[in-house]
């Protein structure tokens, strides 16, 4: 057997920034569609409050973004941060909330903020962390970037076993392309899942007062199709991952997704369960 790659963290940053390029535009539609709902309760869950400048990670095409500058209001600001070129670009094509916040969109690597010490009161990234390759480089820089007292706050993806949204389409994937597991030493979007992998991260990062919450629940759709349309054409990573493969072995993932998918039926429709896992830590204030 082959040996597996070495993981190599800036080239696999830089794949991943292609990847996200390419992918805006279709993860714009998936994202409005779905995750609106997941970033209210996570925003509602940090605290933002009225008159904050805060600060956003891997803002992609700006679902939180937007809801959290209506929450900071008029006399707030948000500075929204993505790697991604083209998500700024999808995230800009919707209109301003003339009672919400003042949105900065900035291309900027997580792992390397180029933003002063303790600048924002409130930091937090959805969806971003566990795709990193360098997650606890990356909580780092959140942490610094926060004024002492600030939330610094994450969502990820839950246990693989409960975030069947994303897992029905990974596991037929890999089951049908091994070669396509993540090296060793690479990030796994579900690798903030399992109990208290997330906390112990905020803790290594000099966090305090750590909360942690789950969000459980199930995605509607109309048909095992129209969640296969989904998932392949509006997700990045996984869409990627299966336009790599031969038509015919996309062929043969299609099928198993579409019958696992066809036993998750809830009278006229398809509900596939999602978790999201989600903490809120403190920057410790100065002594």
């Amino acid at each position: 057997m082959a040996a597996m790659p070495e993981f190599d963290p800036a080239a696999f940053t830089e794949e991943s920034r292609a990847t996200w390029n390419d992918a805006a535009p279709r993860y714009d539609k998936l994202s409005a569609s779905l995750f609106g709902p997941i970033a209210a309760e996570f925003l509602s869950f940090i605290g933002l409050r009225k008159g904050w400048r805060a600060l956003e990670i891997a803002s992609g095409p700006g679902v939180a973004s937007r809801a959290a500058a209506r929450r900071l209001g008029e006399k707030g600001s948000l500075l929204a941060t993505d790697f991604a070129a083209e998500m700024h670009a999808a995230a800009a094509a919707y209109p301003a909330d003339k009672r919400g916040a003042p949105i900065e969109r900035r291309v900027m690597d997580a792992h390397k903020l180029d933003l002063p010490d303790a600048a924002f009161d409130a930091v937090f990234c959805q969806l971003g962390l566990m795709l990193f390759a360098r997650p606890d480089a990356a909580l780092a820089e959140m942490a610094r970037a926060a004024k002492p007292g600030a939330p610094v706050a994450c969502l990820v993806q839950g246990r693989r076993t409960s975030m069947m949204f994303t897992s029905l389409v990974m596991d037929a994937i890999i089951a049908r392309a091994p070669h396509l597991r993540a090296p060793e030493g690479a990030p796994t979007i579900y690798a903030f899942g399992p109990d208290k992998i997330l906390e112990e991260a905020f803790m290594r990062a000099g966090l305090t007062e750590i909360v942690a919450k789950r969000i459980n629940g199930a995605f509607r759709f109309s048909s095992p199709e129209e969640y296969w349309k989904t998932m392949t054409e509006g997700a990045g990573k996984t869409g990627a991952m299966l336009r790599s493969l031969s038509a015919e072995l996309q062929a043969k993932v299609k099928a198993d997704v579409l019958r696992r998918a066809a036993k998750r039926r809830v009278g006229a429709f398809v509900e596939i369960p999602y978790e999201f896992a989600m903490a809120v830590g403190v920057k410790p204030s100065r002594r």
